[in-house]
């Protein structure tokens, strides 16, 4: 009956994806994020044409995986979104059995399920021409090898847990570099919250995860010569962070304030700067060693100059990072994700009185990581896109405030005693 229950989810998530996608559709495909999915397609492109090298500048910005699935996919833009549809919803059944390892029943399970099922943000990015669809598959399937880690009774299976979460994160990385450095804190969360096997149980996990983003960097130092996984982070630190701090700052069109970081960077390294435009910083999307340090150094100098302003932009950051759905009405991203955040919060909270701190800690420090590295690089350019990569976590601890507020339901109505106890049965 339960598996029943489930199909029913993951054929309802199907659906509004499905849906999602047509209503969007005009020839032009620019609601697709088309903009994006052409550097895309311009490395897929280079791809069939023999370039297994990853040659193209565009790989310093954008690591390769979803570039790989493009060209697999013979380059067709229907297709791409079609298969991000499957993979988008395939993080419906993979959160509900995250939350059975987390010992929620049945039931509260297939609420976590329907959260994601149903999440605006989860819905907009599976139906659109991004690498998030497989980007967040396969963290979802790196949170469920995890715990898996955690649980795990014997040396052989933490070693194979281990090393399928780890290499689920490196894919995740190689296919969008947020995740690069998650493996940090899982693999010392899990050798915090393990009994035995402890080191073996955190080398597992670290092995493959270290492995790919030391290789990518070593491929960039050989082909590119910037030994940088990415130079994504610092182009939005610069472009997006610091010339929003700028911008509120010095009141500045925004385009003038593009314009005149980009004149300071080319200053920096000894280059002509007459007849720099906003449109120049693109020439900064995949760059040189010695232009990233200088990126940085003018962005750190814009934070200095306005430590006030970088404090205040941080509410806007918060805003659109964890409510602001893009071209979805306000309404709708308020009214879903306020109280879908607040009731995580509360289930987090809840973990945290019944003394679960390992359990708190794995559904929190992902999403921690991935908020806290939103705001150090991106305030104004990103929505909850940053967001939905914990989708699954947060939709447990919702199911977990639910699991409180049933039981105190049940305690109001008979005695008000015994609420742990009942907890406890309902979880399991």
């Amino acid at each position: 009956m339960m598996r029943f229950g489930l199909i029913i989810l993951t054929a309802l998530g199907l659906l509004l994806r499905i849906g999602y996608a047509l209503s969007l559709y005009d020839p032009s495909l620019l609601n697709y994020y088309l903009d994006d999915y052409t550097s895309y397609r311009m490395a897929a492109e280079d791809i069939l044409q023999g370039d297994l090298a990853f040659t193209n500048g565009l790989y310093l910005k954008r690591p390769p995986l979803f570039s790989l699935l493009v060209a697999a996919l013979g380059i067709q833009p229907g297709l791409v979104i079609a298969v991000n549809i499957l993979l988008g919803t395939g993080i419906i059944p993979l959160t509900y059995v995250l939350a059975r390892q987390l010992r929620l029943s049945h039931s509260l399970a297939l609420l976590a399920a329907l959260i994601v099922a149903i999440d605006p943000t989860s819905v907009r990015y599976s139906s659109v021409l991004l690498a998030e669809p497989l980007a967040n598959l396969l963290l979802a399937i790196a949170f469920v090898s995890i715990m898996a880690l955690k649980q795990a009774g014997r040396a052989r299976a933490v070693v194979m847990w281990g090393l399928l979460g780890g290499a689920a994160i490196a894919l995740s990385a190689l296919t969008r570099p947020a995740a690069y450095l998650l493996w940090i804190p899982m693999a010392v969360w899990v050798v915090f919250a393990r009994r035995q096997w402890r080191v073996l149980a955190g080398c597992s996990l670290a092995v493959l995860a270290l492995s790919g983003m030391l290789a990518w960097q070593q491929h960039n130092a050989a082909v590119f010569d910037n030994r940088t996984y990415s130079t994504a982070g610092t182009f939005q630190l610069l472009y997006v962070r610091a010339a929003s701090v700028l911008h509120q700052a010095t009141g500045d069109e925004i385009d003038d304030v593009y314009a005149i970081l980009a004149r300071r960077v080319e200053e920096r390294l000894g280059n002509e700067v007459q007849g720099i435009t906003a449109n120049w910083r693109h020439r900064h999307l995949a760059s040189t060693a010695q232009m990233q340090s200088v990126m940085t150094e003018v962005a750190l100098e814009v934070f200095y100059e306005y430590p006030l302003y970088y404090l205040l932009t941080i509410p806007v950051g918060l805003y659109r990072t964890l409510v602001e759905v893009s071209r979805m009405p306000v309404w709708l991203s308020i009214g879903w994700n306020v109280p879908f955040l607040l009731a995580a919060a509360y289930g987090l909270w809840h973990l945290v009185r019944q003394r679960r701190f390992a359990d708190a800690a794995f559904l929190f420090l992902p999403s921690a990581y991935f908020l806290t590295g939103t705001l150090l690089v991106a305030t104004a350019s990103i929505d909850t896109r940053a967001r939905v990569m914990a989708a699954p976590l947060l939709a447990v601890l919702a199911a977990y405030a639910a699991l409180r507020w049933m039981s105190r339901a049940d305690g109001a109505a008979g005695d008000g005693d015994g609420d742990d106890a009942r907890e406890t049965a309902a979880a399991v």
